[in-house]
């Protein structure tokens, strides 16, 4: 229902800007487009130039998130650490699961864990916690589907980090069964 608005908005905006384009000039309704040139003695000459197309990623992903939210699809740019990684120029940092910082034991191996099984260029779904919209030092945090894989859970389930259990009463995904599995209290 969410993925229907959004695109049920898109298209107004695009519609929208369509209409002011046409009325204000700046868009000519022909198929190819026409440059008026000036030559000597100030006698416009026009001319028809080649445009080519505009190419646009699409990534397809189904938007099934849970919570009300921010729910978006994104490319991997970076992986920071263990816990968090760089997606559509927004750090995303993992809600519920924690690791160690990649100066301490076992940080660079969760590093190049998540690396492994969501490496930069892979399309992941984030889905904001609703319980901690106001992020954590400039981050999004969320639950980051990668690869047909929940990253939280791979990261505490390959015991390359821990559950941020300070976090159970208020996260969104404390029910989850990942979340239960490694230590939320059942029924948060």
């Amino acid at each position: 229902m969410k993925l229907k608005v959004i695109l049920g908005i898109i298209i107004v905006i695009v519609a929208i800007l369509g209409v002011a384009a046409v009325f204000s000039g700046e868009f000519n309704i022909v198929d190819t487009p026409i440059v008026e040139k000036v030559v000597e003695d100030d006698i416009p000459i026009t001319e028809e130039i080649d445009v080519a197309p505009v190419v646009e990623e699409v990534i397809d992903v189904d938007l099934n998130c849970m919570g009300t939210a921010q729910c978006f699809a994104g490319t991997v740019s970076r992986v920071i650490d263990g816990d968090t990684i760089v997606v559509n120029d927004e750090s995303i940092r993992f809600s519920l699961a924690s690791a160690p910082e990649l100066q301490g034991f076992g940080g660079m191996d969760s590093k190049n864990f998540i690396e492994t099984i969501c490496p930069i260029g892979s399309t992941v779904l984030v889905d904001e916690d609703d319980g901690q919209v106001l992020g954590s030092y400039g981050r999004i945090i969320a639950q980051v589907n990668c690869n047909d894989v929940i990253l939280n859970q791979e990261l505490l389930d390959a015991s390359l980090g821990h559950l941020e259990e300070r976090f159970c009463d208020s996260s969104e995904f404390a029910n989850t069964s990942w979340a239960e599995k490694h230590g939320c209290p059942t029924g948060n």
